[in-house]
């Protein structure tokens, strides 16, 4: 994986098609895709095409947006983080002025902050569609552990937050369905 960062965006080019389930505003679900647009957008974002945004963004930075998976972020994208570890790598960027939990109650009003954190991760291995589910749920619970460990509090709970309102996450990982298991019991 290659990651540049061109104007106000963190893009990872995969240099291959590698198959993705997502939470993405484009071609999230399962798809098929050779790269990663974490589009960085102001706190007073407000558009109502974001969909559509993101196929323009991709494009002006050379992406094919049939084959990207694009998020948003006010989180500041030159700050991501790439970490490599065994089979998989995780890119981050993250914003956390709205902690909340994801079991606790409606959220008081409070004024809009920066507050998304978007996740990819890569895994090395060819993987099931129910092991890329696993994949998935492991990283989730793995930016839920480590919000607690980091002592973040949720403004919605009586404890630590889990995410925020507008988190986004893909596990892409290589072509294939060889690998059944990706839980946090797994080499994955």
């Amino acid at each position: 994986m290659k990651l540049r960062w061109p104007d106000d965006a963190l893009v990872a080019e995969f240099g291959a098609p590698l198959r993705c389930l997502s939470s993405a505003v484009l071609n999230g679900g399962f798809s098929s895709a050779t790269g990663w647009l974490n589009l960085q957008v102001g706190h007073d974002y407000a558009r109502t095409d974001p969909e559509i945004h993101l196929r323009e963004a991709a494009v002006t930075r050379g992406l094919d947006p049939a084959t990207t998976i694009g998020m948003l972020t006010a989180a500041d994208v030159r700050a991501g983080i790439l970490r490599e570890r065994g089979l998989a790598d995780a890119v981050a960027t993250v914003g956390i002025g709205q902690p909340l939990a994801a079991a606790g109650q409606r959220p008081r009003p409070v004024p809009p902050r920066a507050g998304t954190i978007n996740v990819l991760v890569v895994v090395h291995a060819p993987l099931t569609d129910a092991a890329l589910v696993a994949a998935v749920q492991t990283a989730t619970e793995a930016k839920a552990q480590a919000l607690a460990d980091a002592g973040v509090l949720a403004l919605n709970h009586a404890g630590h937050a889990t995410g925020t309102a507008t988190d986004a996450i893909c596990v892409a990982a290589r072509a294939g369905d060889r690998v059944r298991f990706a839980g946090p019991a797994t080499p994955v």
